[in-house]
């Protein structure tokens, strides 16, 4: 075990990611658990996890996660059973979820983009009312926006999307390109002409939000690390590192 501390010592100095804080705690860091809904094999999910884990280390904590359905996750998160939501939207409905702090910080950026047959015509929201639309259910800000497509469809996972879309009974789903390209090259379903289509219909934002009752100070602190990350280079480092691994 010491053995291995000292490579990861290594390793984190080499790449440019030491903080002074990293030694003094890393032999008393608390655990802290966040949820999400999230495929672990996505490069959101590991660069997010990766940038997470070095900013909670500075503050004292080391990072689990764990992958729930959508809703049962802020539901946990609101509770208490976990510490919170590895990430949402940045403007998740906090009076349905009262117990969540979001970290102001955006822990990544990324595009949603519209998945389907090739005769489908993308032209921001206004030519969604066109479609009717296969989603997760709990992808918050589709639910938000609804009233802007044809027709709702609402269903556990992508490749139910995907087989909604094959049979005509939907016409697209929407989900990340990285996340998109990933699933499709995985799915038996996805030679039916389905393709991701340009350009993408949103960019959002994602935050890591934190239970308040168990950690009322962690939002602000996890905020400026990030902050102070992404001014010093290694948020970007650690990006580089993730996408280089896949």
């Amino acid at each position: 075990m010491k053995k291995l501390y000292c490579l990861v010592v290594v390793f984190i100095c080499l790449h440019g990611l030491y903080s002074p804080a990293f030694g003094a705690q890393s032999k008393a860091l608390k655990p802290l658990t966040l949820s999400t809904t999230n495929d672990p094999r996505t490069p959101l999910y590991q660069k997010t996890v990766q940038v997470l884990r070095v900013a909670l280390a500075e503050l004292g904590f080391t990072l689990n996660v764990i992958t729930l359905p959508s809703k049962r996750s802020l539901s946990w998160s609101n509770m208490g059973k976990v510490d919170g939501e590895l990430f949402r939207v940045s403007d998740l409905d906090l009076a349905t979820y009262p117990n969540l702090i979001r970290v102001n910080e955006a822990i990544a950026v990324i595009d949603q983009s519209v998945i389907g047959k090739s005769g489908i015509v993308v032209n921001g929201w206004q030519s969604m009312q066109h479609y009717t639309i296969a989603y997760e259910r709990g992808t918050a800000f589709l639910d938000k926006n609804q009233a802007r497509f044809k027709g709702v469809i609402l269903v556990d996972d992508f490749d139910q999307a995907i087989e909604l879309i094959i049979a005509g009974r939907a016409d697209i789903t929407v989900t990340s390109r990285a996340t998109a390209q990933r699933l499709m090259k995985n799915s038996p379903l996805s030679s039916h002409e389905i393709k991701i289509h340009n350009p993408p219909l949103v960019e959002v934002k994602l935050h890591t939000y934190i239970n308040k009752q168990r950690h009322p100070e962690l939002p602000h602190q996890l905020s400026q690390v990030l902050k102070a990350m992404k001014l010093d280079g290694r948020y970007d480092k650690l990006s580089q590192l993730t996408a280089t691994s896949r």
